[in-house]
């Protein structure tokens, strides 16, 4: 994935580029699950269905805005047929890329 910069001109049209923030492990945790489920070709809906969490749970977990339990992480690795712990070491490189 590529990095994505800021990019500010100053009143004299100087540029300033600017790297992103770093994910935080959950942010970077939703991007591997979101991805894993566009690969999929599937919506929130069906995750949320398959695997008995809320479909607001489903949305907060993409977004990394909430930390997950290993037992949800564990329930979202098998409905993806993934190891637990790939889904960790993409989240970790994914983390890397915008260290």
């Amino acid at each position: 994935m590529p990095l994505n910069y800021a990019v500010n001109v100053d009143h004299e049209g100087v540029a300033d580029f600017q790297k992103p923030e770093s994910l935080t492990l959950e942010q970077a945790i939703g991007r591997v699950l979101l991805n894993l489920r566009s690969e999929r070709d599937l919506n929130q809906v069906d995750v949320a269905v398959a695997t008995n969490f809320g479909l607001r749970s489903i949305r907060t977990m993409e977004h990394g805005r909430q930390s997950m339990t290993i037992r949800s992480l564990d329930a979202l690795a098998m409905f993806y047929c993934i190891p637990i712990e790939e889904i960790i070491i993409r989240a970790k490189r994914l983390r890397d890329e915008t260290l």
